[in-house]
């Protein structure tokens, strides 16, 4: 039976069953995203499945810790004498692109093995005060330089030597003295190192001495400097003349008036008097929004890259390339480089305020007998090319303005005055083809191997220069 036909404007005739119809581009368009979202929550689940079983390895490690987190906001809380310190029994997951592990604290609130109240008579103790760069949260505990030296110093034939990882993130000279005295009668130490990261550790005695420390529920790891630091912080943009900022910098420091004395720290209620949060704008709500589903999503961080999490770490290696010429204040490292430092009080004092730390950690560690010496690790910008060229982009230094071996000497000249010898890594990881291994990429914290050289390089010095006193198996210092 022939099918009736129907005719156009054109007067062809065309099939009446055909009449209209067009390709259902909509339904497609619907089906194909169905398709595709149901597609990514398949891949979301198999991620999550697979990031349960890292997860499950996190908490294992965790057992016995009473308090575990993600992140290391509640790892810290207030402590009068040093400032901060971390909280004992406490196991925290630190999660970046580079890592993935945790960070686990004993009874004592310091990484390791716990650490006995009594000493054996034949133990030699070791004590490492440092920052995050000794606490080594970016590997297991057992590739941190302090666990490798330990090892390194009984494959030498000092079976008896114990050493402790006392450092705390974040710490500098200002808090490893009073905590070394605050903690003396239980760590009771026969030989100290202060190992002193030179790419904050100036400044921020700086801050310490200023301000003090306060609870800090806005910030990411729950305990920031006091609130004047921030103050001074923005106000010290006007320090340099090469920011070219307008506003009169503070007057140099007057060295026969003296150091100033520490603040302290600011009480409980000192939340109050910060100042009324900003409004943001749809584009940063957007951005919040859209980091928000990064950090939320494994898929979306796959594909887009995780947002950084600030509790754990501010990844400066991953910091693009400045558009405008970077501008330096108290915080940055870089104007430690300076050939030129402008004399401003605090920019002044900044190293004798180091020197005043190191000389009571010196007198502490003396008062049990303990020598003390010095561990520099340098700034990765010191020795890594392409972090070099890009530190130099960012600020458009000119080589005539920087010297970048002058914290190192800086230093030197503070340690000499004390009286207390140093190690200084520069050098040695200045001359090595391939030191672009030393140090995370992004985090810029010591990687494994970084951690294994300084920790073959303190072995060697810390026997060569005799602080090895008698111990078990016939091994005397010289």
């Amino acid at each position: 039976m022939a099918v009736p036909a129907v005719h156009t404007r054109d007067g062809l005739a065309r099939p009446e069953g055909r009449a209209g119809t067009s390709f259902p581009w909509l339904q497609a368009a619907v089906l194909v995203a169905v398709a595709t979202l149901f597609a990514a929550m398949l891949v979301e689940i198999g991620l999550r499945v697979a990031d349960l079983r890292a997860t499950n390895l996190a908490g294992l490690q965790c057992v016995g810790s009473g308090t575990q987190l993600q992140g290391q906001k509640g790892l810290y809380g207030l402590d009068s004498m040093a400032g901060f310190s971390m909280r004992p029994d406490t196991c925290v997951r630190l999660k970046t692109v580079e890592y993935d592990g945790v960070l686990r604290t004993n009874g004592r609130a310091m990484v390791g093995p716990t650490v006995s109240a009594t000493k054996a008579a034949d133990e030699f103790r070791i004590v490492v005060l440092g920052d995050s760069y000794t606490v080594g949260g970016q590997v297991p505990y057992e590739q941190t330089f302090p666990a490798v030296l330990e090892q390194r110093l009984h494959d030498a034939g000092y079976g008896r030597v114990r050493v402790i990882d006392a450092g705390v993130g974040g710490y500098t000279t200002f808090n490893e003295a009073n905590l070394l005295r605050e903690n003396l009668d239980w760590l009771r130490p026969d030989l100290v190192v202060i190992a002193t990261f030179l790419g904050n550790d100036i400044s921020e005695n700086v801050l310490a001495t200023a301000a003090g420390y306060r609870d800090a529920p806005e910030h990411p790891k729950g305990v920031t400097w006091g609130l004047t630091a921030a103050r001074m912080v923005d106000d010290s943009g006007t320090w340099f003349p090469r920011n070219g900022l307008s506003g009169a910098p503070p007057a140099p420091w007057d060295a026969a008036r003296g150091l100033p004395e520490p603040v302290g720290n600011q009480p409980p209620n000192a939340m109050m008097a910060l100042p009324p949060a900003q409004s943001t704008g749809i584009r940063s709500t957007a951005r919040a929004v859209w980091d928000m589903l990064r950090s939320n999503s494994l898929l979306l961080g796959k594909l887009f890259g995780v947002p950084v999490d600030p509790s754990v770490s501010t990844a400066p290696g991953a910091a693009p390339l400045a558009v405008e010429q970077q501008r330096l204040n108290l915080t940055s490292f870089e104007w430690a480089v300076l050939r030129d430092i402008p004399h401003t009080y605090w920019l002044d004092v900044a190293w004798p305020l180091f020197g005043r730390y190191l000389a009571e950690a010196r007198d502490t560690a003396s008062s049990v007998g303990a020598p003390l010496v010095v561990l520099s690790i340098p700034d990765m910008s010191q020795f890594d090319d392409q972090i070099r060229a890009r530190t130099m982009a960012n600020y458009r230094f000119q080589d005539s303005e920087v010297d970048w071996s002058r914290p190192q000497r800086d230093l030197l000249a503070q340690t000499q005055e004390v009286g207390v010898p140093m190690l200084d890594l520069l050098p040695q990881f200045s001359a090595m083809p391939d030191r672009a291994n030393l140090y995370l990429r992004i985090d810029t914290h010591f990687s494994a191997y970084g951690h294994q050289v300084t920790a073959d390089s303190l072995s060697k010095f810390l026997q060569d220069g005799g602080y090895l006193r008698w111990l078990s198996g016939g091994y005397a210092s010289p």
